[in-house]
Order: structure tokens, then sequence, then C-alpha cells
């Protein structure tokens, strides 16, 4: 079972769960697919991307375990075998990485759609029994190593607003695409949280702990934060702002001058509700058709073309959501997706 929390120390920088030996001892960003390759509704379990902050842990299925504690009437401690028995939901996701936490204005368009199954976390803090005063999940995994600029990190941690948790289908997830996660994409188990930036869903999770604030460690604090014009504090980067990627034609295409039919994804924390499509670098814009989105997934959406001018084009793609969030064409990590097409004489 992990140690109890210190008050007096920063969440991350105390080991409460035994250090299991790095299988990769240093950050791994892994990006296999191009933006234009990502056509499938569903992303392959090898084409996903991995980004690990603090490299890759070795961990043993026979030894691991995760405890449900903090603001709770009835700690938890339960092995693979025990998580694995209690009633299991598939949760079908877009899964995006948030970007660089030190440039959040680059567009870095990293994104997947999968499929998950696992235990929802509202359900194990339903048995552990949340206090009244609970507010928020922290998060801990079992990574542990030295991230750019900072002090060595002895758990890669992260937290969740519990009213979040308890409305949405957030799990403790074992599988991928019906397999069993790899050690690169967080086996035994992680977190999966439905909405959110991929930052905030935990691999290899160790430890679910109750509390009544927000943890104050260097992935929740200091990193992934954004200005916000709203509120004198930096806003936590939680629910993914709407953005829609062009996967068809392909940037840098040639095409034929008749009917072209421009296509691709839309998706945010809430529902895409219209997607336009500019075929002149934003002068004007046609509405898309878009398709209703299906629990947390991501949205295609479809245009027709057909080009009067030979020469280069560029297509843009904006997305909008059902609180009327639009993306902006510039500055922000989801920031319109542009490419250029060249359109050969008839």
């Amino acid at each position: 079972m992990t140690q109890d929390s210190d008050g007096e120390a920063r969440e991350g920088s105390r080991r409460v769960a035994p250090a299991p030996d790095m299988a990769v001892a240093t950050p791994v960003l892994e990006f296999p697919l191009a933006p234009a390759q990502n056509t499938a509704f569903v992303t392959p379990s090898d084409k996903l991307f991995v980004l690990a902050h603090l490299g890759v842990p070795r961990l043993d299925v026979e030894t691991w375990r995760v405890d449900v504690l903090g603001q709770v009437a009835t700690p938890l401690s339960m092995d693979y075998a025990e998580l694995a028995g209690l009633p299991q939901t598939v949760v079908t996701t877009v899964f995006q990485c948030a970007g660089n936490p030190q440039v959040p204005t680059q567009a870095f368009r990293v994104v997947a759609n999968a499929e998950w199954r696992g235990v929802l976390l509202r359900e194990l803090l339903a048995r552990a029994g949340v206090a009244p005063s609970c507010t928020h999940v922290w998060l801990y995994g079992q990574d542990h190593g030295s991230y750019p600029g900072a002090p060595y990190q002895e758990h890669y941690v992260k937290d969740l607003p519990l009213d979040y948790v308890l409305l949405h289908d957030v799990i403790v997830a074992t599988h991928l695409n019906g397999e069993p996660l790899t050690a690169a994409h967080g086996f035994p188990a992680r977190i999966v949280a439905p909405g959110f930036y991929g930052t905030n869903s935990v691999k290899w999770l160790c430890r679910i702990e109750a509390a009544d604030r927000r943890a104050n460690g260097l992935f929740t604090r200091e990193l992934y934060n954004d200005a916000s014009v709203d509120a004198d504090a930096p806003a936590p980067v939680w629910h993914i702002a709407p953005e829609s990627l062009i996967v068809t034609p392909g940037d840098a295409a040639v095409l034929s001058a008749e009917d072209v039919t421009i296509a691709g994804w839309a998706w945010a924390f809430d529902e895409i509700v219209a997607v336009a499509v500019s075929t002149d670098d934003g002068a004007t814009w046609t509405p898309a058709q878009v398709t209703p989105r299906q629990a947390g997934a991501w949205q295609r959406f479809t245009c027709r073309w057909l080009p009067t001018l030979a020469g280069r084009h560029a297509l843009l793609c904006r997305a909008t959501d059902s609180q009327g969030h639009t993306q902006p064409l510039a500055g922000a990590r989801n920031a319109v997706h542009r490419i250029e097409v060249t359109v050969e004489s008839a």
C-alpha cells in the first residue's frame, strides 16, 4: 500500500509507492501518424502516439497494486485481478496531446481516437466513500525521473475535479482497442479522462487520492496551465478546446479540376455542432456536413469543393462546439489546420 501524503511536500516530489526500474529512463515522444494518415475512426493501437514525460517504468503485474485513499471513509488497495473482476466499462473517446506545456500557443495536432476498457473511477471512489470535503482527485503514476529544468520527480501526478469525475466516464483502463495495455501505453492500468487533454490521463497508475484542493506539483501548478482573461489565476489545461483536422486531401496533394471531397475529424470536450471549410486561405468559408457525436469520439466532417482555378490553394477547417467556442485562426494549441494543395489545369 502507498504511504500517507506529507502536507509539507509537493505532490510528486515525495515517493509514496515502490520505485520500479525504468525500462526507458528518459522522456518518450512517439508520433507515428501524420495528420493525413489519421483516416480510421478508431486509431490502431500501434499507431497511437506515446508521450511519457519521465520515461517508461518496468512493472510486474503480480506485485502491482492501486490504492484509493485520502479523504475517504474506507481506503482501498487492490491488485490487477481484483480490478479486472469489477464491472467493466468501454469508452471510445478522442485522445489528444496538449502539446509542449512551455509553448501553449503552438498547435501540435497529435491526436487519436481509441477504445478503452476499465473500471469507472467514480465507482472506485463510491466504494471507498468520498468525504463531503473532497473537491479533487489526485492521480499518481509510478513513473519517475527528470524533466528538463525541474527537480527530480518521484511520481507523475495530475488532478481532476471531483465534479467532472462524477459526471463523466473516467475509467481506470486496463485495455486498449480490446487488448491489454502495453508498457508504453500504461500497463498494468492507467486513467482515461474523456474530453480532457491526454496529459491528465495518468499512466502506470498506483494511487488515487481524494483531496480538498488541487495537487501542488510540477505538472499541475507549473506546467499545463494557461493564462486566463477571466480569472486572476492560470487555468489548468483540462478541457479539450474545439479543434479539427483535414485528413483528405493530404497536404501538398496534386488534384485534378473536378469534384473534391474535403474530409476530416472535429472534436472537443463538448459536441462539435459546426465545421466550416475555406479553400481560399480563410477569405470565405463554406459549412461542412458533420456527423453527430458518439459519446466522446471525434466527429467526421465532409465538404464538397469544385475547383475553378488551377494552381495552389490553401485549405482550412474551423470547428465550433455546442457552447459557441470556435477555433482561433492562429496563436493557440487549437488553431485552425491549414494545408496547401495544387489543382492541375483541366
